[in-house]
């Protein structure tokens, strides 16, 4: 499941700092309760089902990541975008520009997956946009599929995981994979038995990273709308 981007290219500021020092000091290990934590930050998952999972797996699988994510004091929000240009007009959420604070997520078959230089063994991957800002990310379900036949852990478990997995890299960067946890390089049998648990979460260092980068991705949407507003004034 390794993945590359080239970095947030988010400066740090001192207001940043602060954030990181207020949001690092509540996250918590795994175990704890994991009900919404008002004032958490949000991250906006579009999603583009193209390898047609059910929306019975899909919708545990968001839920599971959802609770990943709340495990670090992130909460989620998941959008539904459409696969096909006929599609469009009912969903126009999806065609306004992503921001800073947003992800893109494309769940792909196997036929659309081999245009994608991926080693094997990868669940998916995570590409930068064109403005630098690590946003852009492909989960293999053929690959979910394969796995889950071990029958250690169910379809929408292992979804969560690589969904998890790869969002974790655009905010982490391309080579954060831990010894332990959700951003290991690949899910063996141990792993499998932990995702069916839902113990296959991030590391505590994660957790730090990630609130530095979804903080600063937030302050860096602040800024452009701040901007925006004074160039129409």
């Amino acid at each position: 499941m390794e993945s590359w981007d080239r970095g947030s290219g988010i400066r740090h500021s001192g207001f940043g700092l602060v954030l990181l020092l207020t949001y690092a000091a509540v996250c918590h290990a795994a175990g704890q309760s994991t009900a919404p934590v008002v004032g958490s930050p949000r991250l906006t998952v579009r999603v583009y089902n193209y390898a047609a999972v059910s929306r019975a797996t899909l919708a545990g699988a968001e839920k599971e990541a959802s609770r990943i994510f709340r495990e670090a004091r992130i909460e989620t929000s998941w959008q539904d975008c459409p696969t096909s240009h006929a599609e469009e007009e009912a969903f126009p959420g999806c065609a306004q520009l992503l921001g800073p604070a947003g992800v893109d997520v494309r769940i792909v078959p196997r036929s659309m997956a081999a245009r994608l230089e991926s080693p094997r063994e990868r669940l998916g991957l995570a590409l930068p946009s064109q403005s630098g800002v690590a946003s852009a990310a492909w989960v293999f379900f053929h690959r979910v599929e394969e796995l889950a036949r071990s029958g250690i852990a169910s379809p929408s478990q292992i979804l969560a995981c690589a969904l998890a997995h790869e969002m974790g890299h655009l905010l982490l960067g391309p080579n954060e994979h831990s010894s332990v946890g959700i951003m290991r390089a690949h899910l063996g049998p141990d792993e499998l038995k932990s995702a069916s648990q839902g113990q296959l979460l991030f590391t505590p260092s994660n957790c730090d990273l990630i609130h530095t980068q979804v903080l600063l991705r937030l302050q860096a949407a602040r800024a452009a709308s701040d901007a925006v507003l004074v160039n129409e004034r």
